[in-house]
C-alpha cells in the first residue's frame, strides 16, 4: 500500500512524502533521503521502495522542504528561491518533522519506530548519516554514493566570489536550469560542522554502517570512501562499473531496477537484516 501526504518542514514549509507499507504488520521503517538536484520520485526511487517492501521493511521517502519542488509540482524545480536557501540544518529539521508527523498519522500499527534505518543518496547520504549519528536510537544507516566530507564540499567560507555575490549558480544538466546556491549554505555548514564531521563521529559510534559507492562515480569520486574504509564499524562496498546513480536515470521507464542499483540494494537489505 502506498500513501502520499505532506508534512511541515523547516520554517514551516510544506513538503511531500510517501510511505510504502504493508498494513497490519509492524515492521522496521527505512527513511530515504534524496540528494542534490534530486527529489523523492526521481528515477528508480519508487522501485527502490517496492524492493524494500518485499524484503520486509516499510519505506518512507521525503522531499526536503527546500529542495526546489513543491507539493503541487513534486517532479519539477519550481521554487529556485527555496533551493538556494536550502542547507543541512534545514534538512535535519525536515527529517525530525517528518518522523513526528508519521507518529501523529497513526502509523504505529504498521511501523516499529524503535527499529529505524536510514538510506541516503549523494548529498542526502551526508544528511542521513549526520541525522543517524546524532540519534543513537536509530539502528543504522547505509549510503549510496555519499558525500562523506560535506564541510569541505559545501562549507567553503573562503570562496571570495561566492561571498561577494551572495550566490553562485550550478547548472542542472537534466533541466538546463541554473540552480542558485546562496552563501548561507557555506555559513550554515560551518555553523553545524560538528554534526557534519562524519568521520570523527563514526570513530566514536558503536553501531555498524554500510557505504556503497560506484567505481565510476562521476559526481562524488570513489576516493571519498577512503575517509571511512579503515574504520572498524564501517563496511565499504565498491560496485566497480557503477556510476553515481547506479544505472538509473530520470525519467526511468523500466519495470526493473538497474543491475547496479539492484546489487546495491541487495547488499543494503542483507546488511540491515543482519542487525
Amino acid at each position: 500500500m502506498k500513501q502520499q501526504g505532506t508534512y511541515n518542514g523547516a520554517e514551516g514549509k510544506s513538503a511531500g512524502y510517501d510511505i510504502q507499507y504493508t498494513p497490519n504488520q509492524k515492521r522496521p521503517l527505512i527513511v530515504f533521503c534524496h540528494g542534490f538536484n534530486g527529489f523523492k520520485d526521481w528515477g528508480a526511487f519508487n522501485l527502490m521502495a517496492n524492493y524494500f517492501l518485499q524484503r520486509g521493511f516499510q519505506f518512507v521517502k521525503l522531499n526536503f522542504s527546500h529542495n526546489g519542488t513543491s507539493p503541487m509540482h513534486p517532479l519539477e524545480f519550481v521554487d529556485l528561491e527555496a533551493f538556494g536557501a536550502n542547507n543541512f540544518g534545514k534538512e535535519l529539521e525536515d527529517i525530525s518533522a517528518l518522523l513526528v508527523h508519521l507518529k501523529k498519522e497513526s502509523f504505529a500499527d504498521c511501523v516499529d519506530f524503535e527499529k529505524l534505518f536510514f538510506i541516503g543518496h549523494s548529498k542526502g547520504g551526508a544528511t542521513a548519516l549526520a541525522y543517524t549519528l546524532s540519534h543513537p536510537e536509530i539502528v543504522s544507516c547505509a549510503t549510496l554514493a555519499a558525500v562523506l566530507d560535506p564541510v569541505a564540499r559545501y562549507g567553503k567560507l573562503n570562496d571570495k566570489l561566492w561571498k561577494e555575490n551572495g550566490v553562485k549558480f550550478v547548472l542542472n544538466g537534466r533541466t538546463n536550469q541554473k540552480m542558485p546556491l546562496y552563501y548561507q549554505l557555506a555559513q550554515n555548514t560551518q555553523k553545524i560542522k560538528d554534526k557534519l564531521d562524519l568521520r570523527n563521529l563514526l570513530k566514536s559510534d558503536k553501531r555498524k554502517f554500510l557505504f556503497v559507492h560506484g567505481g565510476k562515480d562521476e559526481a562524488v569520486p570513489v576516493s571519498e570512501i577512503n575517509l571511512v574504509k579503515n574504520l572498524p564499524n564501517c563496511t565499504v562496498s565498491i560496485i566497480e562499473d557503477a556510476n553515481h546513480v547506479f544505472g538509473a536515470s530520470h525519467p526511468y521507464t523500466s519495470a526493473d531496477l538497474p543491475d547496479d542499483l539492484q546489487t546495491a540494494l541487495s547488499q543494503i537489505a542483507k546488511f540491515f537484516e543482519s542487525l
